[in-house]
């Protein structure tokens, strides 16, 4: 495992080259993904060094929410 603090320029290339693996990843994903740490990736990101994909609005993930409300329903 490598320690190693990474500079800003090989975070930069972790991020591009993980989205050029995987081109439909979310914000997220791309974040945890990047091996640095999250609020130095998003501090790139405002700075204009990367371009993360758009954060997706809260409650997209209607496939669980409609699996808690079933469970609910029948308690």
């Amino acid at each position: 495992m490598n320690n190693q603090i990474k500079t800003d320029e090989q975070l930069i290339e972790m991020v591009n080259q993980y989205m050029e693996k995987y081109p439909n990843a979310t914000r997220n994903q791309v974040v945890l993904h990047a091996t640095g740490s999250a609020i130095r990736v998003r501090g790139l990101d405002k700075k204009g060094l990367i371009k993360l994909p758009k954060a997706l609005p809260k409650g997209i993930n209607t496939n669980w929410n409609g699996y808690f409300r079933m469970a609910s329903e029948t308690k």
